[in-house]
């Protein structure tokens, strides 16, 4: 151990090789191996940033070609809102009967009963719009009388259910909608409240066989 001592001490070359290499730049006692952790721990908390930036850059940018539709569509809607609005009572009842859907639906919410009956004769009402009518507590009898003669109509549920929710409805018109009811059905409706008195009593006397 003398004897290499006194070598190093005369070589500087058996000094260096023997000793801890320090890394060009580094604070004095930082060997390499400290500097590769140092590194190595920079990076890692570097990634989450790198991360993110890279979330960030992957946001989708504003659709132009939507915002543009939803533009047109608004548009639209006001041309349409102030055609409508200008019809005289003949043009309503002729539009009524041969308008699409955007037109039906407008022209319901702003005539009212003038529409009705014609827009339960255009062949292509919808259900949905059927049972929107249906509801109205103000339906004349005759209106009524319209939807309840259709037999497609009443073999929807959504209309049934607008139909005995309205309490201008006859007890005639009371039984004949009941009678073509699925027996499950028919059993709930004593059950709802929400139905007139008149409904939930006929079904009932139905259920017992008195009907």
């Amino acid at each position: 151990e003398a004897a290499r001592r006194v070598a190093a001490g005369s070589n500087p070359e058996i000094a260096t090789a023997s000793s801890p290499q320090i890394a060009v730049g580094s604070e004095p006692g930082e060997t390499n191996s400290t500097i590769g952790r140092l590194k190595l721990a920079r990076i890692e908390r570097s990634e989450p940033v790198i991360e993110v930036l890279e979330l960030e850059d992957q946001q989708p940018e504003p659709d132009a070609k939507e915002d543009k539709e939803d533009k047109e569509d608004s548009e639209a809607a006001r041309t349409l809102h102030a055609r409508l609005r200008g019809l005289n009572f003949a043009e309503q009842i002729k539009l009524a009967g041969t308008g699409d859907i955007n037109e039906r639906i407008l022209l319901e919410r702003m005539y009212g009963k003038n529409v009705w009956e014609p827009l339960l004769r255009n062949p292509r009402l919808t259900a949905p719009e059927v049972a929107r009518i249906s509801r109205m507590g103000a339906l004349p009898r005759v209106i009524l009388e319209i939807i309840v003669s259709n037999v497609g109509w009443l073999q929807i549920p959504d209309v049934r259910r607008a139909l005995l929710s309205n309490p201008r409805l006859g007890p005639d018109q009371i039984t004949k909608i009941l009678r073509l009811m699925p027996k499950p059905e028919l059993r709930l409706v004593p059950t709802q409240t929400t139905l007139p008195f008149g409904v939930r009593d006929v079904a009932r006397r139905l259920l017992r066989g008195e009907g």
